[in-house]
């Protein structure tokens, strides 16, 4: 609960100042590459990776950078990502943060959802450089937006020769509070949650 209190806190500081409602979904654009992403993600722990079903013929293991590789294709998304958004709400199950990746089209890709036991230090680090959007309201098509593929994961970058790959391993530490929550929001996305690789 302390952790919950903490995140209201810093979290939605920034859309405070700009007169953001607590019943209004607080966003903020964050200028980040897929490979630049990638980089930091091993910094977050344990978080809940969403992969957004990809329109027809949609390839993200095209659109890798240069230089990159993906231990599995459900990765792959990550790395295509041209652009951040970080959302935030209150709602009547407490405070939700989450990061959209989005190609240069504006497709979502994937989603990552904050965990109590996600490193919240290094979420704020790698969120740092982003600003404000104007207030929205959570759509009802988002809340029915289903994903193709929900797992906890912990991430790992490790080079090989010339190249860079990112790899995902079992969260290691998982709280109770941290299954829940991240149920809770595979719920949402209607679809289950599958068992980290290993």
């Amino acid at each position: 609960m302390t952790m919950f209190a903490w995140l209201t806190r810093s979290s939605r500081a920034m859309c405070r100042r700009t007169g953001v409602s607590d019943r209004s979904l607080c966003r903020c654009f964050v200028p980040m590459t897929g490979a630049e992403l990638a980089q930091r993600l091993p910094w977050l722990g344990s978080v809940l990776y969403l992969q957004a079903p990809l329109r027809g013929g949609y390839d993200a293991s095209s659109h890798l950078p240069t230089g990159w590789l993906v231990e599995r294709p459900e990765l792959a998304p990550l790395l295509a990502t041209t652009q951040l958004i970080l959302s935030s709400q209150i709602g009547a199950d407490g405070p939700r943060e989450w990061i959209d990746g989005f190609d240069a089209q504006g497709q979502l890709l994937a989603s990552l959802h904050l965990l109590p036991d996600t490193d919240y230090l290094a979420w704020d680090a790698l969120l740092a450089d982003g600003y404000c959007l104007p207030a929205a309201w959570l759509r009802g098509e988002r809340r029915r937006q289903h994903a193709g593929h929900a797992e906890i994961l912990q991430f790992q970058v490790r080079r090989m020769g010339g190249l860079q790959l990112l790899e995902s391993a079992p969260a290691t530490q998982l709280s109770r509070l941290g299954r829940v929550v991240a149920g809770d929001v595979a719920r949402t996305w209607s679809v289950d949650l599958a068992p980290a690789p290993g």
